[in-house]
């Protein structure tokens, strides 16, 4: 692997903190310290700034880090090639998901992927959409699996899975006992929704507006960061919202919540895989990818019903 120096560097470089890249080496922070400083002792020069808590790369740290990308994926490459040889699948596979794929989709994925490739090692990051896209851009995710439109020229995406966007509302909610609502009915009624800039908020405008329905219209009360957040708001009986079908099988099962499905037409969404057409493609990567390629890869379709 990397020269311990060298992966403290990337990774405060990456993360833009000591304590966020002693988490994720599993290093305490004075050890990451310790490696900095050696490195620039080494080279004689200063390569990282550290101002007001916010740490920024010197004209040095970033020739410096250019060059750990390199040594990086010429190790993922040298990796690779004995890892063909040996017919095994290992190394560490840096995942990002959005957060209802990562709270709902992801954990059974991944657990399926465990058992299959015990040896791999994987980190997860949950963010928007604009946050993993961003990350994969940037070679520090291997994978971002997204729910919201998204597109860069640097990016290759491939559709994995469809999901659709339900109408949710308290059991004892007068729509309760209807199968379906029009987008005519839904202005003037308390809304509960994920912030602006969220993939499941971009989804539900944008087929708002196709509709004929402007999303202004909506009498937004309380925007929440997490769907978690917003079922427990509408179980309280404050709102109702739009969220993924995916992440209200058990509310509904146990009748703690119901989902109504908009009667115009479905507000369907496709689930993305996006990698780097510029990044190396380890073994790792490359065998999480064939499983989102299956059809039916680890029985995805249960978690939907």
């Amino acid at each position: 692997m990397l020269d311990i120096q060298l992966l403290a560097f990337k990774a405060v470089a990456q993360k833009k903190s000591f304590s966020k890249a002693a988490n994720e080496l599993h290093i305490s922070q004075p050890a990451i310290s310790a490696h900095i400083q050696a490195l620039e002792d080494r080279f004689n020069t200063r390569l990282l700034d550290r101002t007001n808590r916010k740490v920024t790369l010197t004209e040095a740290g970033k020739l410096l880090y250019k060059y750990a990308l390199e040594l990086s994926e010429l190790y993922d490459r040298a990796e690779k090639a004995m890892a063909e040889i040996s017919g095994t699948v290992k190394g560490h596979l840096l995942l990002g998901g959005t957060l209802t794929i990562g709270e709902y989709v992801l954990p059974p994925m991944i657990g399926y992927f465990k058992s299959l490739y015990p040896d791999v090692d994987l980190t997860l990051e949950i963010a928007n959409t604009e946050r993993i896209v961003r990350r994969v851009v940037q070679h520090t995710l291997d994978l971002g699996l997204i729910e919201g439109p998204a597109s860069h020229p640097d990016l290759i995406f491939e559709d994995f899975f469809h999901d659709e966007l339900v109408v949710v509302v308290p059991p004892n909610h007068p729509w309760a006992g209807r199968r379906s609502v029009s987008v005519k009915e839904l202005p003037g009624h308390p809304f509960i929704l994920r912030e602006p800039g969220s993939g499941t908020r971009v989804v539900m405008e944008e087929n708002l507006k196709m509709l004929g329905v402007d999303p202004a219209e909506l009498k937004i009360i309380m925007e929440l960061g997490s769907t978690q957040a917003i079922k427990e708001a509408v179980k309280a009986g404050m709102g109702i919202s739009i969220i993924s079908n995916l992440t209200v099988k058990i509310e509904s099962r146990y009748n703690l919540l119901r989902e109504i499905h908009i009667k115009e037409k479905p507000f369907r969404r496709n689930f993305q895989v996006a990698y780097n057409r510029h990044k190396f493609r380890t073994r790792a990567t490359e065998a999480f990818l064939s499983i989102l390629r299956q059809p039916a890869p680890f029985k995805l379709q249960s978690l939907v019903k």
